[in-house]
């Protein structure tokens, strides 16, 4: 369990969510009336993005943004969901030697690419000496308390793990970690309905030993638990 954002944000402002405008805009209504807000998530985000709920919003305004906050989190259900997906690579950047599956590493570089895709995290050292390959997932999206992956058909993703797949039946190691950013699901699973092709390259991959992870995000002190 990672309990992280009160250090990636400042004071969250408090809004009702409106209606999504676009991909990554939103309208929300705060104490000063309608504001126009980034969306940091391309996924659907349909049972999370409904007129009158609760949402919270991270003051990100300077010279060229269009806007002054991106929404990071909205009210649920079960409790607050970030649906912020630059969380884990942030989580990643701060916290990768706590992360059990990393700790015999010593250097991590993020954005590094293999073939013909880029990595959130590449990874340095170990007993031997070796480079592993590290791709990050955001999870918003719960339903009867099980967390699936993904909200929307993602051919990056599959692409990705293929990737993965080749570097690991090439001798290296790779990993998938999923970061659950919903206070629901009791594990995470991959979204066969939504999007089967994924479903289908995440089996393939787990038997070629791509190593598979995950960890629940909650709002609170920053510390890896």
């Amino acid at each position: 369990m990672i309990i992280i954002p009160n250090s990636f944000y400042g004071r969250l402002q408090p809004a009702v969510f409106q209606r999504r405008l676009h991909r990554f805009a939103a309208e929300v209504e705060t104490e000063k009336g309608i504001e126009v807000v980034h969306l940091p998530n391309s996924g659907r985000l349909r049972e999370l993005l409904i007129a009158g709920n609760q949402v919270g919003l991270n003051f990100e305004g300077h010279p060229g943004r269009k806007t002054r906050y991106t929404l990071v989190k909205v009210k649920a259900e079960a409790g607050w969901v970030f649906i912020d997906t630059r969380l884990p690579n942030r989580i990643l950047a701060k916290h990768w030697r706590q992360l059990p599956p990393l700790r015999t590493y010593t250097d991590a570089h993020p954005e590094r690419t293999w073939g013909a895709s880029r990595f959130d995290l590449a990874l340095q050292g170990g007993e031997p000496p070796e480079t592993a390959w590290l791709e990050a997932k955001c999870v918003t999206l719960v339903q009867d308390g099980i967390a699936l992956f993904p909200d929307a058909p993602t051919e990056r993703g599959r692409k990705h793990l293929l990737e993965l797949t080749r570097i690991k039946e090439g001798g290296g190691r790779s990993f998938v970690f999923f970061f659950l950013q919903h206070p629901g699901g009791e594990y995470i699973e991959a979204h066969r309905e939504m999007d089967p092709r994924f479903a289908e390259a995440m089996a393939t991959a787990a038997s070629a030993g791509v190593e598979f992870h995950g960890y629940r995000v909650l709002p609170g002190e920053d510390r890896v638990v």
